[in-house]
C-alpha cells in the first residue's frame, strides 16, 4: 500500500481515475466518506461537464477499503445531492452456508438499509440491491477493466475537458495509520460465536471513538478466524485500545487471541 494517499473528498465530489489504454473512469463521494458510486461510463480524457454526471448513469455502489484516495485520482467536479441521495442504498451480504443449513435465517441473503434495518431475502430478489463490496483502489480498476463492455466509452467535446492536473489545487496528503490482523480461536466459548458478528462489535467501537473500521473478515479453517482493522491516521494506539476493549467483553481467550501489526512479524500485540 502506497505511504501517500489523499485525503477522502467531501460528499458530491466527482473524482476521476484512469484505467488503461487512455480511458478514465468516475465515481461521487457520498456522506461517510468511503462510500462512492461508480459511473458507467468511461472516457477518453479528463472532463467536467456536469451534465454527463446525472444520477442515473450510477453503476456500482462500493466502499473504499483503504484510508484515502489513490495519488492518481482527481477532483473534477462538484455535483448538488439531496439527503435522500446521499444515503448508501440498501446493501446485500450471503449469510454463513451453515445459518442458512440450520435454518437460523429465512434466505441465504441478508440485506442491510441505510439506517440498519436487517431482511433477508432469495437470490433472485438480489438485483434489487447493491452488493456490500470494498474496494482498494486496485481492485477497482479491475473491476471496471473486467467489465468494459458495460460501460459506455465517451470521447468528450472540447467544451466538456477538464483543466490540466497541474492547474488544479494541491490536495494534501497523509499517512494512513496501521491495518491490525486479529487472529481469534476458541469463538464457541465467546459471548458472540460468529465472526461476522464479533466484526460488527469491533467496527462499531472504532466508529464510535472514531478510531478507524474493520476492513476484512476470514480465516484459514473452522477454528481460525481473521479480521483486519484499517486505523485512521494518528488513531493506531486508541483503534487498538478499542479492539482489545471489544475482544475482553466478548471473553475472548487472551491465550488464543493474536493481535498482529500487517508487515510487522516480530511482536504480538494480543489482550494482555
Amino acid at each position: 500500500m502506497s505511504a501517500k494517499k489523499r485525503e477522502f473528498p467531501e460528499a458530491g465530489t466527482v473524482v476521476s481515475f484512469p484505467v488503461g489504454k487512455g480511458l478514465r473512469a468516475y465515481v461521487v463521494c457520498l456522506k461517510g466518506s468511503a462510500a462512492f458510486w461508480l459511473y458507467d461510463f468511461l472516457t477518453t480524457e479528463r472532463v467536467c461537464d456536469r451534465r454527463l454526471f446525472d444520477l442515473g448513469r450510477w453503476k456500482k455502489f462500493f466502499y473504499f477499503d483503504r484510508g484515502g484516495l489513490h495519488p492518481d485520482c482527481v477532483d473534477e467536479l462538484q455535483i448538488e445531492l439531496s439527503d435522500a441521495e446521499m444515503r448508501v442504498p440498501p446493501t446485500w451480504k450471503k449469510v454463513p452456508d451453515w445459518k442458512w443449513e440450520r435454518k437460523e435465517v429465512p434466505a441465504p441473503y441478508r440485506v442491510t438499509t441505510h439506517d440498519y434495518v436487517e431482511f433477508y431475502v432469495e437470490e433472485d430478489e438480489l438485483p434489487k440491491y447493491q452488493e456490500c463490496v470494498f474496494y482498494s483502489h486496485k481492485e477497482l480498476v479491475a473491476y471496471v477493466k473486467a467489465n468494459l463492455g458495460q460501460f459506455e466509452i465517451i470521447t468528450p467535446r472540447e467544451d466538456q475537458l477538464s483543466s490540466p492536473v497541474e492547474a488544479l489545487p494541491d490536495v494534501a496528503v497523509f499517512t494512513p495509520g496501521c491495518i491490525y490482523e486479529i487472529w481469534l480461536s476458541g469463538l464457541e466459548r465467546m459471548e458472540l460465536t460468529d465472526v461476522e458478528e464479533i466484526g460488527e462489535e469491533i467496527d462499531d467501537e472504532l466508529e464510535e471513538h472514531e478510531a478507524g473500521e474493520v476492513i476484512g473478515l476470514g480465516g484459514t479453517d473452522e477454528d481460525h478466524h481473521n479480521i483486519a482493522v484499517q486505523c485512521d491516521p494518528g488513531m493506531n494506539k486508541k483503534a487498538l485500545a478499542c479492539i482489545r476493549r471489544v475482544l475482553k467483553r466478548l471473553k475472548a481467550n487472551p491465550e488464543t487471541t493474536d493481535i498482529w501489526v500487517q508487515g510487522e512479524s516480530e511482536k504480538n500485540l494480543g489482550l494482555k
